[in-house]
């Protein structure tokens, strides 16, 4: 099954009717934005200057000379982690996998927000964890029922230690969880002696600069930070980090070296050398620019075909990669793939992004990676295929 871990793969079959298709599939990132010139020249001076070292292996540490680079990310929402605390991985993904193998135990549970990045579900079932939906109200994580959920699963012998979320424009939703819950989550986790799993590709991504501090900065020795140069650099580098408690650090450096056995040096030392002469402001702006101008003309075209009172409802986001669209009468939306193919348009279902068949009624439509030019042609083709009648399931009595 298609899982969405790698955004570039084919897509299933449902969707393939040849080459003139618009997608708002994968989660790509727009690498237009990049300064291929820059980065053509830094690479060939390292290579040239250091490649005996830049291309040979490593330990597995983040290189000091990428720290900074990254503390200069992490400092915009309001945290820092000291070398001692960072671990290389080859993006976020590999992040979820060194958690689950390196954290947990097989048997154990894992409490999952929902809808959910389908990467991290793959890596903990793969990990032999049990996944459980995180109780969720209209702001977010709900902290009170979280308290109910994990309490009830300990009586019935279940092991709960981690939770795992998405906390900052999320995948797929693009939901933010307010600071204010973000306290009372972490005050919950501490309670019960959770760890939280914070995911983060997209933080740094708001459309007007602005950040939201991040659970790490609230508590960083009850949170495990996953960060990745993927969207905000470019994800062909496979680098990215995992900022921990020092001891959970250690578990978590050899579990990688297990993984990978030597992070990429010269992928760390390309990020490092970009960041030591041009910083992130510029390439961040240009990102948060190109998300800014897609997000609108895809809202702005929804709203336009959809109308706002209809049976699909959605939400604008403030950044992020992704619009999530649900029916208002929970119809499946995988129901609708087979016309949305013929009006050669893809998106991905909702059931995607559930745990146990849930969130059927939702889709996930990306916006970074479609030329500007198309996607409001994209949204009219989407917007022919909801509004035809609903079709039964392949398979439906």
């Amino acid at each position: 099954m298609w899982t969405d871990i790698r955004p570039e793969v084919e897509m299933p079959r449902l969707f393939e009717r040849g080459g003139d298709v618009i997608s708002f599939a994968g989660g790509l990132p727009d690498l237009d934005v990049l300064p291929l010139e820059t980065i053509s020249a830094q690479l060939s001076r390292l290579v040239r200057l250091g490649g005996k070292l830049a291309l040979q292996y490593t330990t597995p540490h983040v290189a000091g000379a990428l720290v900074p680079a990254i503390n200069d990310l992490m400092a915009r929402e309001g945290t820092t982690a000291g070398a001692e605390r960072l671990v290389p991985t080859g993006g976020s993904q590999m992040g979820l996998m060194a958690v689950g193998l390196g954290i947990a135990a097989p048997g154990e549970t894992v409490l999952v927000q929902t809808p959910a990045y389908p990467g991290a579900a793959a890596a903990f079932r793969t990990a032999g964890l049990t996944l459980h939906p995180a109780p969720e109200d209209t702001d977010g994580l709900d902290p009170a029922a979280l308290r109910e959920t994990v309490l009830r699963l300990r009586a019935a012998g279940r092991t709960v230690r981690l939770l795992y979320c998405n906390p900052t424009f999320q995948n797929p939703t693009g939901a933010t969880l307010c600071v204010a819950r973000r306290h009372e989550l972490l005050a919950a986790a501490r309670e019960l002696d959770l760890l939280l799993i914070e995911d983060n590709p997209y933080g740094l991504l708001s459309f007007d600069g602005e950040t939201t501090t991040a659970l790490h900065a609230l508590d960083p020795d009850r949170v495990v930070y996953l960060g990745t140069f993927s969207k905000v650099f470019a994800p062909g580098l496979r680098c990215g980090w995992i900022a921990a408690p020092e001891q959970l650090a250690r578990t978590l450096r050899r579990t990688t070296e297990i993984m990978s056995l030597s992070p990429s040096a010269l992928a760390q030392a390309a990020l490092a050398a970009f960041h030591t002469r041009a910083g992130w402001s510029d390439l961040l702006d240009a990102y948060r620019t190109s998300y800014k101008e897609r997000c609108a003309l895809m809202a702005d075209a929804l709203e336009a075909e959809l109308g706002t009172d209809g049976p699909w409802q959605w939400e604008r986001p403030g950044g992020g990669f992704y619009i999530w669209l649900r029916h208002r009468d929970g119809v499946d939306t995988t129901r609708f793939a087979e016309a949305a193919a013929e009006h050669g348009v893809s998106y991905v279902p909702g059931s995607h992004f559930g745990i146990d068949g849930e969130h059927a009624d939702g889709l996930r439509l990306c916006f970074s990676n479609v030329a500007r030019g198309r996607i409001a042609e994209g949204v009219t083709r989407l917007a022919a295929a909801l509004s035809a009648p609903v079709p039964a399931l392949r398979g439906a009595a």
